[in-house]
């Protein structure tokens, strides 16, 4: 199972850094245990990277926008210190997200995951193409109402 998140994370990797991607937030958790991350180089007008998460157990980063540099599994030292303040939460591998420049680090323990490359719009936007789409608030008004209908 390790292996295959390993594999799964260096590519993911590869992919942020050709795409220049290297800010995340929570942009989806309502779905409990499933966790996604939107990811971008700036967050004014879309994001052009969606990673999920599935089946959750804990959860260790900002509610707000972050940076990551790099995605890898934890290693013994960063689990021990997870203990701590897990309190036993921490069912199947965890993920360490990683800012080396300024030595910050966030965990998230999943089962799997998975990314889709895509660009999210944060505003209303016609003629969409294949891997667009709009962010879930844009197509509501302000009663709650599906724009669409």
């Amino acid at each position: 199972m390790n292996h295959s998140i390993q594999s799964k994370l260096m590519q993911l990797n590869e992919i942020l850094s050709q795409n220049n991607i290297d800010h995340y937030y929570i942009y989806d958790y309502t779905s409990r245990p499933k966790l996604v991350l939107a990811g971008s180089f700036d967050f004014s007008y879309y994001h052009n990277i969606e990673i999920t998460f599935y089946e959750v157990s804990f959860l260790y980063c900002p509610g707000g926008v972050f940076s990551i540099e790099c995605f890898r599994l934890a290693n013994d030292k960063e689990l021990e210190m997870l203990k701590t303040v897990s309190y036993g939460f921490l069912e199947g591998p965890v993920i360490c997200m990683e800012d080396q420049t300024f030595g910050t680090r966030f965990f998230i323990a999943a089962e799997s995951l998975d990314y889709e490359l895509k660009t999210v719009y944060y505003y209303k936007r016609e003629n969409l193409q294949p891997h667009e789409s709009l962010a879930e608030w844009v197509e509501k008004d302000r009663e709650g109402r599906n724009n669409n209908s």
